[in-house]
């Protein structure tokens, strides 16, 4: 039986730094990041097996309600410490959820939902709905993964004809990238544009408030950065044609959003920006870039220029969710 036990800052960047293809939602400076941005707080453990050897980590965000108590919701957990088979890491991921589901009971957690890092299986979701838990009607996470380990013209080279020759074009056309790392007074502008976008394509993405905080943010292996794409042939208060977000967390950078204007599109903008946001990437030590989401929601025209890239492609098992009373003395 697996137990889990609390963790503070030094120790979980010891037990991450232990762990592969690291997301983003996992990480403790997202959990900060929610914490100033919203009513959860962040609560992070680590996962110890019969012989209490750490066998994972895991961050869930919880909020207390008077009385009743409070839930809890974890995305993209648990993180296995070191490469562990597919079919094994389900069964390891399966007993740390329900180590996870008695935690609940003793924190008087009424509801736990989660969305597991693990892919989408018959024996993944069987596990899942032996505990209890209910798979919930919502698109899964999924997206795809970039590795950095080729040299520049390998990388390239993997991407699909027509995205080549639409950074080619870009390059050729005169946009130039300026890197800035932060909160920086650039990003309240590709906020009103990502706005805009939002509008325009109909779907949500993060809220402008977590996007900041996110931004404020430090700490191992962790690097908030701004691509700023520039045509040098228009004039200084015109410059700015289109801008992305991409964070370095661990061994993995994630595309985190992107825009450009009506000129930055006719430069083909947004393939520079990308290009340069995996490139960088891998120059800070990354192993992994993430294309940032590529599921059932993603608008088709995004979808399209992410596919591009030609990532390995992954899908997640979704949303599952259980309700605890952990006062009823039968649990």
């Amino acid at each position: 039986m697996y137990t889990v036990k609390e963790v503070g800052i030094s120790e979980w960047d010891s037990y991450i730094d232990k762990c592969q293809k690291i997301n983003m939602l996992q990480s403790w400076q997202y959990g900060d990041a929610k914490q100033q941005s919203s009513r959860w707080k962040a609560i992070r453990f680590k996962v110890l097996n019969d012989k209490r050897e750490v066998i994972a980590i895991m961050q869930l965000l919880s909020m207390a309600l008077p009385i009743i108590g409070g839930v809890a919701r974890m995305n993209r957990g648990p993180l296995l410490i070191g490469d562990v088979d597919l079919s094994l890491s389900e069964k390891i991921a399966a007993n740390i959820i329900a180590a996870l589901i008695q935690e609940s009971k003793k924190r008087r957690w009424w509801l736990i939902q989660i969305a597991p890092e693990m892919k989408d299986t018959e024996n993944a979701s069987k596990y899942l709905s032996d505990l209890g838990l209910i798979k919930q009607d919502v698109a899964p996470s999924a997206s795809g993964l970039v590795l950095l380990e080729p040299d520049e013209e390998s990388l390239i080279m993997g991407f699909k004809g027509k995205w080549r020759n639409c950074l080619r074009k870009g390059q050729k056309l005169g946009v130039s990238i300026t890197i800035k790392e932060g909160d920086s007074s650039d990003l309240s502008i590709l906020l009103k544009s990502y706005q805009q976008l939002q509008n325009a394509k109909g779907f949500s993405g993060l809220p402008d408030n977590l996007i900041s905080a996110l931004a404020k943010q430090s700490g191992n292996k962790w690097q908030f950065t701004l691509y700023i794409a520039i045509d040098k042939s228009l004039t200084e208060l015109d410059k700015t044609v289109g801008m992305l977000v991409g964070i370095r967390h661990g061994d993995t950078a994630t595309y985190i959003i992107g825009s450009s204007n009506d000129t930055g599109r006719k430069l083909q903008a947004n393939y520079t920006l990308l290009w340069k946001a995996i490139l960088h990437s891998k120059e800070i030590g990354c192993k992994w870039f993430d294309i940032g989401g590529l599921n059932a929601t993603t608008p088709s025209g995004i979808a399209h220029f992410k596919k591009g890239v030609n990532s390995e492609i992954y899908s997640l098992i979704g949303e599952w969710r259980m309700f605890i009373f952990p006062w009823t003395k039968n649990q």
